[in-house]
């Protein structure tokens, strides 16, 4: 009996012994007040996700798994709160949607929430806004943006946040900083109206701060991404050839000047998930993203565009449109438009679109130069259905030649999905037989190119 004893106090130490399991995530929750919404949104480095809300119970909650602790966003229809969040400590958010300073926060780092609310009013309260900032004369940018970062550093050390987070969120407040000044000597002539204007030889400078290789900052401060980025493509620019690729040339700078994993893992994909649809060499575009990158989800989202984008390289048959509505009446198909001995010039745009209005005036001198050659203008509105009237009228008031027409579903059209359409204006040249000279034609803009085109093809 005693040994029975013995060995059941002895399985009951054993027992509560073991270790608990470590916990692996985390819980966001929350209840929001007059919000009618289904989704909350919340985003993160390479961390996007929709979190479901019940309108009847007036609360969400999610369990999620996060690689890092880091910033984050949610976003309640217009209204958009950072938060941070660790890997294992709740988060609960109480929150009136039509008294937003009213927020609350539970759990470990409820106090990051608090702070992040203090920051954004003194954000306002000292800065308002970029574009009054970049307006001031240089000697009141310096003593605003200069005390705004001492007064910001004050509150993030007075506010007893976690030290882990307090480090990150310094080094945070210094980009901020150093964004600013980046961008003084860039939009000040404009906003000013004084276009002569250089910065004296004591102002701060900011290059020399930064370091284009810290994965660490990358991911944790949005305003040193944002440094990084645009010296990039202003180094790109520097590089680039008259009629070059800029973003063939971008992903090589990219190689070239940056060797962290993380920050050129992530410049190239976020690059690149457009810039190969406006590549003038789709071949050599995928073969030197796949030679640069060393992340396989990267690498397969990439391929997967490429495999599709191959569909609409030079000489394939270009797919069809059918019965898009024509502003001159009836409906019109791609293979109307064949079989003419023309060939087809193609301009996708909207009337949103302020880069395709800089366009229109150009496209309408090529076609009275060209009203009686062996080519077709044809454009394409990717407006949505309640735009539509909006379309009838910029074609009147623009006085709009060629052949004009509305797209079935927007960018949800086929034709659009299967060139891999996201930015506009985009021009597509196509040849009398219908197949494809071009999926990224020079644009009217682009002048001597596209003329030279046209006479290489005996247009």
């Amino acid at each position: 009996m005693k040994k029975i004893v013995l060995l059941t106090l002895i399985g009951g130490i054993i027992l509560s012994c073991k270790k608990e399991p470590v916990k692996d995530y985390l819980v966001l929750s929350g209840s929001v007040e007059n919000f009618n919404k289904r989704d909350i949104k919340l985003e993160g480095f390479e961390f996007d996700e929709n979190i479901s809300f019940d309108r009847k119970a007036k609360n969400f909650v999610d369990t999620l798994k996060i690689d890092k602790d880091g910033y984050y966003s949610l976003t309640f229809n217009k209204r958009k709160f950072n938060i941070y969040l660790t890997k294992n400590e709740d988060l609960k958010i109480l929150l009136d949607y039509n008294n937003p300073d009213a927020i609350k926060f539970e759990g470990t780092n409820a106090a990051i929430g608090t702070y992040f609310i203090k920051k954004g009013k003194m954000f306002e309260e000292q800065i308002g806004n970029l574009r009054d900032l970049l307006s001031l004369e240089e000697d009141a940018f310096l003593t605003k943006v200069e005390k705004y970062k001492k007064d910001l550093t004050d509150l993030a050390i007075n506010s007893k946040l976690p030290e882990s987070f307090l480090k990150k969120e310094i080094k945070n407040i210094d980009y901020e900083y150093l964004r600013d000044l980046y961008y003084y000597p860039k939009y000040y002539p404009a906003l000013s109206g004084n276009k002569d204007f250089v910065v004296s030889e004591s102002f701060p400078s900011v290059l020399d701060k930064i370091n284009f290789n810290s994965g660490e900052d990358y991911v944790n401060s949005e305003f040193y991404r944002t440094i990084l980025t645009e010296e990039l493509q202003k180094i790109t620019n520097d590089k680039l050839v008259e009629d070059g690729d800029f973003y063939l040339t971008y992903m090589e700078t990219i190689q070239t000047e940056v060797n962290d994993s993380i920050v050129k893992n992530d410049l190239l994909f976020s690059k690149a998930q457009d810039g190969i649809t406006f590549a003038e060499d789709l071949e050599d575009y995928y073969k030197k993203f796949m030679s640069y990158s060393t992340n396989k989800a990267h690498e397969d989202r990439i391929t997967d565009i490429y495999n599709s984008l191959k569909l609409t390289a030079k000489g394939k048959p270009c797919p069809k449109f059918d019965n898009y509505e024509n502003y001159s009446g009836g409906k019109t198909s791609l293979d109307d438009l064949l079989g003419k001995g023309k060939y087809l010039y193609i301009d996708v745009w909207a009337t949103w679109c302020s880069f395709c209005k800089r366009e229109t005036p150009l496209l309408k001198r090529l076609e009275l130069q060209y009203h009686d050659k062996n080519i077709e203008f044809v454009s394409i509105s990717v407006d949505n259905l309640n735009a539509k009237d909006k379309w009838k009228e910029t074609i009147e008031q623009k006085e709009m030649g060629g052949v004009q027409l509305f797209a079935d579903k927007s960018f949800g059209s086929d034709f659009i999905k299967k060139f891999a359409i996201k930015g506009l204006p985009r021009f597509i040249m196509v040849d009398p037989e219908g197949n494809i000279i071009s999926p990224n034609a020079p644009r009217p803009s682009d002048g001597e190119k596209l003329i030279n085109m046209f006479e290489e093809l005996g247009i």
